[in-house]
C-alpha cells in the first residue's frame, strides 16, 4: 500500500512539474492573428514567430489595384498573398477580398501600410490600411 501511494504521488508531482514548465517556457501561441479594416489606425500586438493575416476588400470596382504592402522587413516577412473572388450572389461592385499573411521575425515595431493606385494616377495612391504592428 505504501509503495502504491509513493508511485501515485510521484506521478502527480511529475505531471504538475511538466505542466508548469510548459506554461513558463514562453513559447508563443501558434494561432494566427486575424486583422481586417476595423483595425485600421490601431496597434496590433503579436508574438515573435506568430503570423498576422490581413484581409481587405479589393478596391477594383473603383479602378484601383493593390500595391505591394509597405512594412519593416527586419520585423515582418510577407509569407503569402491571395485573392478570393466574389461569389455568384455578390452585390454589384464587390470585387472580393485580398489576404496577406505576415510572420513576425524579430522583436520590434513596424508600420504596416497597404495602398492602392489607379493605372492613370500612379502618383496618387489611396491608403487602404495603415496600422502599427508590435512584435514581442
Amino acid at each position: 500500500m505504501k509503495i502504491k501511494l509513493i508511485v501515485v504521488l510521484s506521478l502527480a508531482v511529475l505531471s504538475l512539474t511538466s505542466v508548469s514548465s510548459c506554461k513558463k517556457n514562453g513559447v508563443p501561441p501558434k494561432a494566427t492573428v486575424q486583422v481586417d479594416y476595423t483595425k485600421n489606425g490601431q496597434t496590433i500586438s503579436i508574438a515573435t514567430g506568430q503570423s498576422l493575416q490581413l484581409t481587405l476588400n479589393n478596391p477594383a470596382d473603383g479602378g484601383y489595384a493593390f500595391d505591394t504592402p509597405q512594412f519593416n522587413p527586419s520585423v515582418l516577412s510577407l509569407v503569402s498573398h491571395s485573392h478570393t473572388n466574389p461569389g455568384a450572389n455578390a452585390p454589384v461592385g464587390y470585387a472580393g477580398t485580398d489576404t496577406w499573411e505576415f510572420k513576425a521575425l524579430a522583436t520590434g515595431e513596424s508600420t504596416l501600410k497597404v495602398t492602392a493606385t489607379r493605372s492613370f494616377a500612379k502618383n496618387n495612391p489611396a491608403v487602404i490600411f495603415s496600422g502599427k504592428v508590435t512584435a514581442n
